[in-house]
């Protein structure tokens, strides 16, 4: 009988040391982010090594796209209110991919049909290369000499999701749920609160 407790009780801690199950792809190992500087739409310094405690969701678009950008944005507002109180503990973080034409001004009024608490990164190509890098984003203008747009950005469509310790952890692809993503941060948010219990 005593064995037998015995058994139970490793069964249950093994069960509760589980990594959880995610349902967005995971990087494995973790990555963790390196200390990168942005201007945000609202002229204020972004530092990624500030966001620390919070899970940070990034996405790379811009203003001028027909699909992606409006469509994964779309999302992150079903998301974000999916979370109800959770959202608090989630940072959203949109980088551009056309700075020439992406003023603060132009993405601060594009995040808005969102949500206002979607924050936007702006400056040159030069200034935003290291988040680029850091997650690996492709972009390449597409000329488009029949329309007045001029051209579209051809660029790395998933999203990236840091976890509130600084590692990069999950990648949701195009075409990932509101169901998913609302999974996946909550246990992300979730495991934040134990860490944070545990002093770590």
């Amino acid at each position: 009988m005593a064995r037998g407790l015995v058994l139970l009780a490793c069964l249950v801690v093994t069960a509760c040391q589980r990594p959880p199950h995610f349902r967005g792809e995971v990087v494995d190992p973790p990555r963790p982010v390196p200390d990168l500087v942005a201007r945000d739409h609202r002229g204020r310094l972004f530092r990624t090594a500030e966001q620390r405690g919070s899970v940070v969701v990034y996405f790379f678009g811009y203003t001028h796209c027909p699909d992606v950008c409006p469509g994964t944005l779309a999302k992150w507002r079903r998301a974000r209110e999916r979370l109800g109180e959770e959202a608090r503990a989630v940072r959203w973080v949109f980088v551009t991919v056309d700075p020439e034409r992406d003023t603060a001004q132009k993405v601060g009024e594009y995040l808005g049909l969102f949500h206002s608490e979607f924050l936007g990164l702006v400056g040159t190509a030069e200034s935003l290369r290291p988040f680029y890098r850091a997650f690996g984003i492709l972009y390449e203008k597409v000329p488009q000499p029949d329309s007045g747009v001029g051209y579209l950005v051809a660029h790395t469509a998933f999203v990236p999701v840091v976890d509130a310790l600084g590692h990069w952890r999950l990648r949701f692809n195009f075409g990932t749920s509101v169901e998913d993503y609302v999974h996946d941060l909550r246990l992300l948010v979730q495991e934040a609160r134990r860490t944070r219990r545990a002093g770590r």
